[in-house]
């Protein structure tokens, strides 16, 4: 089983389908297939051969779909970068991952991708979508017009690695999650398994291709031979009127947008009885919220905790609300769960443990980083980092997290990332990063700085020196001055007492 088998099984099913839709255009399933092979010939005249990792930065848009698949075709292996990446955090990536091209869609946000991989390659290795703004590239559209649309002659085996999911972009070591075309494939069969999806879903899709839950989901969608439409960001009239007017069947949203919905004046204008699925990821709602969201946009809300390097580990259906709204449900069918102790062993109902799975749906390691997979399959048990426990009935209470990470508006951030950043700054002596609880992003990122003697800077100044190096949703949303930060024995940062210094955010 691989990626790219689906494209040519749904062009013979049925060829003249809508597969694709943008505020560009409508591609149906023949042409989708056919374009995904002269993208993966032109590729392969290029000199990338499977196993090469090919680049790519792309907002929402077909052409960011076209090229995974032709990718998967050839056995090449994509890489997804975040565009919203700073030039700092962009260097960082190519650095590390060297990619031997790049599909790139030039906008303001990939200014600095754009100028890295023109330096580095090839300029027929740089594919724009809409033709190279200054010099070195080639037109997406004049590469795939000069390639031959047939099948490409590479066989890829189910093993090969399909998608390396970045997860965090640092100076230092990031994460790449590694996952075989036969993982990717049992997650977009999960969709038919545990969400009843079909041929003749219609869904709607806003969240980040760049990311795994929306770009999970759309592959997912299109492997069932489903329709998928693409939004290049979340906007509440645009959702709500592409919902009534397209009868979309299937969605998925992140807290944040679920909040946005229900303060949003004009919701009860809009008929949304077509949505069969809302699925809900990157953070669990509040009862009030659940509720609220069923009682005015639809009834079949499914919360879902999942992880990129696990997928979907457990569901709350809407018939467990009312009773179980603390939980994340139980379970889905293909996850075997244990709740571990620090000693390893599997602790008994209702005391927490770490979230530990067996699942087909996990990916294969880390890219380049042999520790981390070996601590994330610790005696044969893919490891979450969060903590837990299970009820008499079987439904999981998620209680924290194990590691330090922070997850706000559905996006992984890591703290020591910001801190790095922070520590630069010539008038700050330490600095250390911790998430605190948001209505609006779920958690939000909190800096604790310890100023240098005679120092003269304010909160403002020092987000704004963060957004000048990271993206800018990984910038402190506040900012609070502190005489010291507590350290362990051997001088790391002590999370564990950080929280006790916060104040009012």
């Amino acid at each position: 089983m691989n990626i790219g088998e689906a494209l040519p099984r749904n062009a013979q099913h049925f060829p003249r389908k809508p597969a694709l839709i943008d505020k560009r255009r409508s591609i149906n399933f023949l042409d989708l297939h056919l374009r995904t092979n002269r993208l993966a010939n032109y590729l392969l005249k290029q000199g990338i051969v499977p196993g090469n990792i090919v680049g790519l930065s792309s907002g929402n848009r077909c052409e960011h779909v076209e090229a995974l698949f032709a990718l998967a075709k050839i056995g090449a292996i994509a890489a997804p970068f975040d565009s919203n990446w700073s030039s700092r955090e962009s260097q960082a990536m190519v650095d590390y991952f060297q990619p031997k091209a790049f599909v790139l869609e030039e906008r303001n946000e990939t200014t600095a991708i754009a100028n890295i991989v023109k330096e580095r390659l090839d300029p027929a290795r740089v594919i724009c979508l809409e033709g190279p703004r200054q010099g070195g590239g080639r037109g997406y559209e004049e590469a795939l017009s000069s390639a031959d649309a047939s099948d490409p002659p590479i066989q890829v085996d189910g093993r090969d690695v399909f998608l390396i999911m970045i997860t965090s972009g640092t100076t230092g070591f990031p994460k790449g999650c590694i996952s075989s075309h036969e993982s990717y494939v049992m997650r977009s069969l999960n969709n038919a398994i545990a969400k009843s999806a079909d041929r003749n879903v219609r869904a709607l899709i806003t969240l980040p291709l760049q990311f795994n839950a929306g770009r999970g989901t759309m592959i997912g969608i299109l492997y069932l031979g489903g329709t998928v439409f693409i939004q290049d960001r979340f906007n509440e009239e645009s959702f709500l009127s592409t919902v009534e007017q397209e009868r979309i069947t299937y969605t998925m949203m992140v807290p944040t947008m679920c909040d946005r919905l229900l303060r949003f004046g004009g919701l009860e204008k809009y008929r949304a009885s077509s949505l069969d699925y809302i699925g809900i990821t990157g953070g669990h709602l509040s009862r009030e919220v659940a509720e609220g969201l069923m009682q005015k946009l639809s009834p079949n809300v499914y919360q879902a905790y999942a992880s990129t390097d696990c997928g979907v580990i457990t569901v709350l259906s809407p018939d467990d609300v009312a009773a179980h709204a603390d939980t994340v449900g139980r379970p889905i069918w293909c996850v075997l769960l244990r709740l571990e102790g620090d000693d390893g062993n599997e602790v008994p109902p209702g005391e927490e443990g770490e979230i530990c799975v067996r699942s087909p749906l996990t990916i294969q390691g880390y890219y380049r980083n042999p520790e981390a997979t070996e601590e994330f399959f610790r005696g044969g048990w893919c490891h979450t980092g969060d903590m837990g426990c299970l009820d008499s009935e079987g439904y999981l209470r998620v209680s924290g997290r194990k590691k330090s990470m922070i997850k706000s508006g559905g996006i992984s951030i890591f703290p020591e990332e910001i801190e790095e950043v922070l520590r630069g700054h010539p008038q700050v002596d330490d600095a250390a990063v911790i998430g605190f609880s948001s209505a609006e992003w779920g958690e939000a990122v909190k800096a604790l700085v310890v100023k240098k003697p005679g120092a003269d800077c304010d909160p403002e100044s020092l987000i704004r020196f963060c957004k000048e190096s990271l993206a800018s949703y990984k910038a402190p949303k506040a900012l609070e001055f502190v005489l010291s930060l507590p350290r362990t024995g051997l001088g790391k940062i002590d999370r564990g007492r950080l929280a006790s210094l916060l104040k009012s955010p």
